[in-house]
């Protein structure tokens, strides 16, 4: 794994367009895309590739494998490890198939051992609403470190949070913290999952949900055709807008253990810094 000596928070204010990187195909990139795409990732915890071939793109999200590593398991995925994602084919229990605002959430929550990377590759973006957002996990460590001094330690204790979704529960940290990193799993109540906070930490965790919903905190963007979103799930929170009805929406989700070659140029998670008062 890279060190994190450059890894940033960041908010609304972050211009996308400098995390964006234009590939002839993610198959194809150069060594100088790769170290480009590779700053970019290590900066703010994500990359975006613009990929200028688009008729093999399913082949070429696959191809990421040389890369990253085997894909991680998921319910609905098909046999190379992809997930559809689309309102015109909603499944129940996983927001991410419905119109409803998909809110921020890392990826993996129930795992004990949670996905490092994902990828979502947009196939065809809605004309109106359904936008990515994301926001950092590490500039919400630093909030919470301001607000509550001396108490940021309960969010990472073993049973600081338990989440269930349908016959999946798991109680865990938030925040994870080992040789200077720290990386977040988190759930909001969404209507599906239901999150239950120990009771020392619900103000904490109250106050964590309010600092991801506050537009100044979160980065909302949309994927063009063709787009490949890459994000660390240790450090980076996503999810999505609500989509208006009758509206198409199609991405493919495809998330990775981080065992490949690149990972070992990548960083995850953030640095645990002193945060001034």
């Amino acid at each position: 794994m890279a060190p994190l000596e450059h890894r940033r928070p960041f908010g609304s204010g972050l211009p996308v367009a400098a995390q964006i990187v234009r590939v002839p195909s993610m198959c194809c990139m150069s060594a100088a895309q790769e170290h480009e795409m590779l700053a970019a990732f290590n900066r703010y915890g994500f990359a975006i590739l613009r990929c200028a071939e688009r008729a093999r793109s399913r082949q070429d999200l696959l191809s990421l494998r040389r890369r990253f590593g085997a894909p991680v398991p998921h319910p609905r995925a098909d046999g190379d490890g992809i997930v559809p994602i689309s309102p015109a084919r909603p499944v129940a229990g996983f927001l991410g198939s419905s119109r409803v605002e998909h809110l921020l959430h890392t990826d993996g929550a129930f795992r004990d051992r949670p996905e490092a990377l994902i990828t979502l590759q947009c196939v065809r973006p809605a004309v109106r609403g359904g936008l990515s957002v994301l926001a950092s996990s590490q500039a919400a460590y630093e909030y919470l470190t301001r607000h509550f001094p001396g108490r940021r330690d309960a969010l990472a204790e073993p049973d600081a949070l338990t989440i269930t979704r349908t016959d999946q529960t798991s109680t865990q940290p938030l925040f994870r913290r080992r040789d200077g990193v720290c990386t977040l799993r988190f759930r909001m109540a969404d209507g599906v999952s239901r999150v239950v906070p120990r009771a020392d930490v619900r103000d904490q965790y109250a106050e964590l949900c309010r600092f991801f919903a506050a537009p100044a905190n979160r980065l909302s963007f949309k994927l063009a055709v063709g787009d490949v979103l890459i994000a660390d799930n240790t450090a980076v929170v996503h999810g999505r807008t609500p989509i208006p009805a009758g509206m198409p929406r199609v991405m493919r989700r495809l998330n990775f253990d981080a065992t490949g070659p690149a990972c070992d140029r990548m960083a995850f998670g953030f640095p645990v810094r002193p945060v001034p008062p």
